[in-house]
């Protein structure tokens, strides 16, 4: 039984790494000769900059007190939680007799 797992492990493995033979991936039209000229790429979307400006203009949207958002409770948690991570993990400084 378990050699028929292995096997069939194998053949999953192996079966992982094989092209699929559809027509989509087989027919490639990547090196085909373009029939327009190329145009630049637009960076921005019409009308994003306005959507931008009138995000950073809203005052609520930034925590502006320490009691916003929790104030300290998540980040004490989480140093916390860091260092005791880390002590769990560190390995023994001295020789213990």
């Amino acid at each position: 039984m378990r050699a028929f797992f292995l096997f069939a492990l194998l053949i999953a493995a192996a079966s992982a790494f094989v092209a699929p033979s559809t027509k989509t991936v087989s027919t490639r039209t990547a090196f085909s000769p373009r029939t327009e000229a190329p145009s630049a790429p637009k960076m921005m979307a019409e009308g994003s900059d306005v959507a931008v400006s009138n995000f950073a203009e809203n005052a609520n949207v930034i925590a502006s007190n320490v009691g916003d958002f929790g104030g300290y409770l998540f980040p004490v948690f989480g140093i916390l939680a860091l260092s005791a991570l880390i002590l769990y993990l560190a390995p023994p400084l001295g020789d213990v007799e």
